[in-house]
């Protein structure tokens, strides 16, 4: 039922690569379903074209977000979903995009990729930004618990990064306030969205790859992310193919 509603990414059969018991697709090649395979424009790179996958991401919360034209956002983590769902609010049309992360070099990445504002959530008062929505990109608990008391009234509330099982959720301010909270679960039917917004040149992919690696390497591409100043590496299994 959830994919006849077009909602795939909640289907109990979904099989998903690297997901038990469907294996990885670090390999030289994978065969897919005709209808998940989606042309690219000329002008997108194939390095660009692998990062549409966390630029879905980015583009599933920002819709749950309900962002649009004038839009406050406050985004807390400045990681790779952090980066991509930054740009892609600014895409969506927000004015305003705040950026928190315990981490200086990280936010000086947010501000190259199109935040407005960052801040050092150990040194700020996120609860009284006021925003119209609050997305979680890092799954820690006091990030999500300051983000709520950050939307004003009749906001929405996104919860992306994976943290703990279980945290404690100031209830009355999400009845007070009548906020809406949600979760992303993957995505659904984003695919043309980010080869258009990347072929218009809304959204920039290339410049989040920071490391390239041979299928051989696959073992280092994985820990990639914990040399400084990584934000996305990429396994590249034949140049051109």
């Amino acid at each position: 039922p959830e994919s006849k509603a077009g909602r795939y990414n909640l289907c109990p059969h979904m099989e998903f690569f690297a997901t038990p018991p469907i294996n990885g697709a670090l390999t030289d090649y994978v065969t897919i379903g005709a209808d998940f395979a989606h042309p690219i424009a000329d002008s997108v790179s194939y390095e660009a074209a692998a990062l549409f996958e966390p630029l879905s991401v980015g583009i599933a919360s920002a819709q749950k977000a309900g962002i649009t034209a004038g839009s406050r956002v406050l985004i807390a983590g400045a990681g790779p979903v952090g980066i991509v769902t930054t740009q892609v609010a600014k895409a969506f049309g927000a004015t305003e995009v705040i950026v928190s992360d315990i981490d200086a070099a990280r936010r000086d990445v947010a501000l190259k990729f199109g935040a407005t504002t960052v801040i050092d959530p150990r040194e700020s008062d996120i609860r009284s930004l006021a925003v119209d929505a609050f997305i979680d990109a890092s799954g820690a608990t006091a990030a999500v618990i300051d983000g709520i008391y950050a939307v004003r009234p009749a906001g929405t509330v996104v919860l992306v990064g994976m943290g703990a099982d279980e945290i404690p959720l100031p209830v009355p301010i999400i009845q007070n306030r009548e906020l809406m909270l949600t979760g992303v679960f993957r995505y659904a039917n984003t695919w043309p969205i980010a080869a258009a917004l990347v072929a218009a040149g809304r959204v920039d992919l290339d410049s989040m790859v920071t490391a390239r690696f041979s299928l051989e390497q696959s073992q280092e591409a994985l820990v990639a992310d914990r040399i400084p100043g990584s934000i996305k590496a990429v396994v590249i299994v034949a140049e051109g193919d």
